[in-house]
């Protein structure tokens, strides 16, 4: 009975933090048109907020993990929605299936592992306590948001999860791992989400 009266608690929580998100998203006119760029779903994991890509709307320039103003916008909107809860976070990078290797090797593992851990920065530079960032993964293409659609522009994201109160420290990487599978664990959450519109 604790456990579920625990996990209902946390339910309220994640509600009350989306509700949070969606009225700063109203409330800041600069940032209101990627009302689309913001998905917000339930996964195994906790709550996950997905900042995607869309066609003249990118989170970042093609090729670079050097985020545009308004995506820094959304990353304080992101830190203002769950700054007082306690749960750690776990951040992870996106690219499309678009094949992206420079002269060096760098590829889509190492641009989405660069663009998660820019993430990490803008949410502290935002206010985020450090000890709040439970894991940061790349993860290239290997988990589309648009399977059927590989190339598309959505599935270039950052996913930004909170994290179950359970999944902490070791818990929370491990459910990270097991979520994306052992490729994950090795480089080292479908479009299910709600579009704040």
């Amino acid at each position: 009975e604790l456990e579920e009266m625990l996990a209902e608690r946390e339910q309220a929580r994640f509600d009350e933090a989306e509700d949070r998100l969606r009225q700063s998203l109203e409330s800041v006119p600069e940032l209101a048109d990627l009302a689309e760029n913001l998905l917000v779903d339930r996964t195994p994991e906790g709550l996950r907020i997905q900042i995607v890509d869309r066609d003249k709307a990118a989170m970042f320039p093609l090729g670079s993990a050097r985020m545009y103003a308004h995506t820094e916008g959304l990353m304080g909107l992101v830190v203002q929605a769950v700054a007082d809860l306690p749960n750690q976070l776990a951040i992870k990078g996106h690219t499309d299936a678009t094949p992206f290797s420079a002269r060096n090797g760098y590829g889509n593992w190492e641009l989405s592992t660069d663009r998660a851990h820019a993430s990490r920065r803008a949410l502290l530079n935002q206010g985020l306590p450090e000890e709040r960032i439970a894991s940061v993964a790349g993860r290239a293409a290997q988990e589309l948001l648009l399977p059927d659609d590989p190339f598309s522009a959505r599935n270039r994201r950052i996913s930004i999860i909170l994290l179950h109160e359970n999944l902490t420290g070791e818990a929370a990487r491990d459910a990270v791992a097991e979520t994306a599978g052992v490729g994950a664990a090795r480089q080292e959450t479908g479009d299910g989400g709600v579009s704040l519109e």
